[in-house]
């Protein structure tokens, strides 16, 4: 496999060319999760990887708890399936509470104090009510619970790993938190430790390959023992490349790809097509940092992207009645690339119902 065969698999894999799912519940849990700190852009990281879509579609999603936003894998904000997520952080939970054990001492939070802002959260939260980050903190501080520093963060997200609450939908702009039992169900089936790792493996291997085990040991945050336990539960239903003598795994040949009028595409910030992989040389050769915020990280940014590789950043900027879009490309664009280029401002116009 060449490099260019590789990128055109990853995109093909990722449904960002040739989708093949209509709804936004079947991308994501298509892809396992997708990462979602920037709340808007995460909308449309979803809706970009179907055939049309609307950035209402994907909120109703999240409001109707299709999509479950909270803390889970490495950990960050991310979009899953509501039929994934209780699996899912059953695995990753451990380790990450293991990493912010340091954290919790610091700020002298402990298993009492994680008890006591629980039941404040199941009290203010059942019958379905949906209360704001300010509104939850102003709760708990009423309880004698401070918030102050970095406390607020951390009883949050101890209550996510703990599936008491995630995201509810939104409510004047504002997201608010909602309690888990009553937007995820409970499933008569359980997995195992080992199904839950072949299920990840395959799962991420299938979406987001060609990747290499250290790859899906950083998109997943598990240990590397049980990350390397995942993928050999699943190398038989995976094809291996070489690549720069690395060794790739990936669901289909190549030479399977479909042919796509979809090579210049904008690509949100913390894009799963970015954030999935350890080593970006491939997509990035690092000759345009003044472009790019944060030292040069290519994460932090909005992307064009041409063939699967970064060619580019852009911004918007949404008023009452239009979209203003700042693209700046590192290269001047021919004739052919412009065109699909503005056809891909088109499309996320279209999106934002601002074309």
């Amino acid at each position: 496999m060449t490099a260019k065969e590789l990128l055109q698999q990853r995109l093909a894999n990722q449904q960002l060319i040739s989708p093949a799912y209509g709804t936004a519940p079947e991308v994501v849990k298509w892809c396992g999760a997708i990462q979602a700190q920037d709340y808007e852009m995460s909308k449309w990281a979803v809706g970009m990887r179907m055939p049309a879509a609307t950035t209402e579609q994907i909120e109703t999603s999240i409001s109707k708890g299709e999509l479950v936003r909270t803390h889970i894998l490495r950990p960050t904000w991310h979009l899953v399936h509501r039929e994934d997520v209780r699996w899912m952080m059953a695995l990753s939970a451990p380790s990450i509470e293991q990493s912010m054990g340091t954290y919790n001492r610091k700020l002298e939070l402990d298993s009492t104090v994680f008890r006591k802002s629980q039941k404040v959260f199941e009290k203010a939260l059942k019958d379905g009510k949906q209360l704001t980050r300010p509104e939850l903190a102003a709760i708990l501080e009423k309880a004698k619970i401070p918030t102050n520093d970095l406390r607020m963060n951390f009883l949050l997200i101890k209550a996510e790993l703990d599936m008491v609450i995630c995201n509810g939908g939104k409510r004047d702009k504002q997201i608010t938190y909602a309690l888990f039992e009553e937007r995820v169900p409970a499933t008569s089936k359980t997995l195992t430790k080992e199904e839950s790792l072949a299920a990840l493996a395959l799962r991420y291997f299938n979406s987001h390959g060609p990747a290499t085990l250290k790859d899906f040991t950083g998109w997943s945050g598990l240990p590397i023992t049980a990350a390397r336990q995942g993928l050999n539960l699943v190398k038989d239903q995976l094809n291996k490349y070489a690549v720069y003598d690395l060794e790739y795994w990936d669901p289909t040949p190549a030479s399977d790809l479909k042919s796509t009028d979809r090579q210049v595409l904008l690509i949100p910030n913390y894009d799963e097509y970015l954030v999935a992989y350890k080593d970006r040389d491939i997509i990035y050769d690092g000759q345009h940092d003044d472009h790019l915020s944060r030292e040069g990280n290519p994460l932090f940014n909005n992307v064009i992207l041409i063939k699967g590789q970064i060619a580019g950043v852009w911004k918007r900027t949404i008023k009452k009645k239009e979209i203003v879009m700042d693209l700046q490309t590192f290269t001047p664009l021919n004739k052919t690339e412009q065109a699909k280029l503005d056809k891909e401002v088109a499309r996320y116009k279209q999106f934002i119902h601002l074309q």
